[in-house]
C-alpha cells in the first residue's frame, strides 16, 4: 500500500467506487490498528497519521445517518461526501443475491409488513439481531432517539432460543432498497444499495480508538469531538473525555458500524473474541454462549491453498 500510494488517484478524484489515496490511507489505518493483536508492536501512532490524511482530505459526515444505506448512495449526500469505498449493487446491471441484496431481503421480517419500507421482496426474517446487540440501543446507554437505532421490536421477543423460529428476536432496517426521495429501486429482488466498506465515520472512531491506546498526534479534545460529531448526527447523547474509553469505543462501533462488517476484527483487537469474559447468544453454537479457542482469531489457510503451496503451514489449531 505504501509502494502504490504514489500511483493512486488523490483523494475524492477518482470515479466513484475505485480505489484512491484515501482508501490505501484507511486500509493502512486499520492495518496500524490492528497491529498490537498480530504481529506484537504498537502501531497507533502510525494509525493516527493516516486518519489524520483522511480527515483533512476533504471528507464530511452526510446530514442524516441513513443516507449512507440507500438505494442512491452512489450519488446522494453520503456517496459524494463520507463513504471512502463502496461496494456496487445495481438492481438492472449487477444481479445477484451478494452484497446488500442478502442484507435487504434479509430484513424483512416473517410477521412485519415492512417489504414495502425497505423497498424488497424479503425473506422472511432471515437476518436477526441478538439481544446482546439489540441491547447495546435498548439497554439504557443512548436515548431512544438515537436515529442508528433501526431496530423493530413490535411482536417480537429479544430472546432467539430456536434459530428455526423466524418470529423470535428482533430484526433491523438499517440499510433499503429506497432512495432518499423515496422511491424505491427498479428491482424488488436485485437492489441498488451499495455496500459502504470504508466510511468517514469508521475513520474518527479509529482515531479516537488509537488515541486511547496511546498513539502520539492526536489528542483527547479531538477525539471526543470527532464522537460527538457521530453522536450529535444521531440525536443521541454528547461524551465528555471521561467517558472516552476502550469498554465505551466498541460498544460506540456496534452502534454506529453495525452489519458494515468490521465486528469479528474489533472483538478480536478488544480481546472479546474469543474465550469466555465476553459472551453472546450462540457463540460457539450454544444459545447462551460459551468460550471459543483462541486459535479462532485467526482463519485457517484453506485447503486448496494449502495444496498448492507445499510452502504454507498451516495455522495453530487448524
Amino acid at each position: 500500500l505504501i509502494a502504490i500510494e504514489g500511483d493512486l488517484v488523490a483523494p475524492r478524484q477518482n470515479e466513484y467506487a475505485r480505489a484512491d489515496k484515501a482508501v490505501a490511507w484507511t486500509i493502512l489505518a486499520k492495518i496500524y490498528l490492528n497491529a498490537q493483536v498480530y504481529i506484537g508492536v504498537d502501531k497507533n501512532t502510525e494509525c493516527i497519521e493516516s486518519c489524520k490524511k483522511i480527515i483533512q482530505s476533504g471528507y464530511s459526515l452526510a446530514s442524516d445517518y441513513s443516507l449512507n444505506f440507500l438505494a442512491d448512495n452512489d450519488f446522494n449526500e453520503a456517496g459524494m461526501n463520507e463513504i471512502i469505498f463502496a461496494t456496487v449493487s445495481d438492481g438492472v446491471v449487477t444481479q445477484n443475491y451478494g452484497a446488500t441484496t442478502v442484507i435487504i431481503n434479509g430484513e424483512v421480517g416473517s410477521l412485519e409488513k415492512n417489504t414495502i419500507a425497505l423497498g424488497a421482496q424479503g425473506w422472511g426474517g432471515a437476518l436477526r439481531v441478538r439481544k446482546q446487540f439489540a441491547n447495546k440501543f435498548l439497554g439504557g446507554a443512548v436515548p431512544l432517539t438515537d436515529k442508528r437505532n433501526t431496530i423493530l421490536t413490535a411482536g417480537r421477543n429479544i430472546d432467539i432460543v430456536d434459530v428455526g423460529d423466524r418470529d423470535s428476536g428482533f430484526i433491523i432496517t438499517k440499510y433499503k432498497n429506497v432512495t432518499s426521495t423515496g422511491v424505491a429501486g427498479p428491482d424488488p429482488t436485485f437492489v441498488d444499495t451499495d455496500f459502504p466498506m470504508f466510511r468517514l465515520a469508521d475513520v474518527y472512531l479509529m482515531y479516537a480508538e488509537a488515541v486511547v491506546r496511546g498513539g502520539a498526534g492526536g489528542t483527547t479534545g479531538e477525539a471526543v469531538n470527532y464522537v460527538n460529531l457521530l453522536r450529535t448526527r444521531a440525536n443521541s447523547t454528547l461524551i465528555t473525555s471521561s467517558a472516552l474509553t476502550l469498554d465505551f469505543l466498541i460498544d460506540e462501533r456496534s452502534r454506529e458500524l453495525y452489519f458494515e462488517g468490521h465486528r469479528r476484527q474489533d472483538l478480536i483487537r478488544f480481546g472479546k473474541f474469543t474465550g469466555s469474559s465476553y459472551n453472546w447468544a450462540f457463540k460457539g453454537g450454544s444459545p447462551t454462549g460459551i468460550a471459543l479457542p483462541s486459535h479462532f482469531n485467526v482463519y485457517p489457510i484453506p485447503a486448496n491453498n494449502m495444496a498448492a503451496n507445499p510452502n504454507l503451514t498451516q495455522n495453530p489449531g487448524y
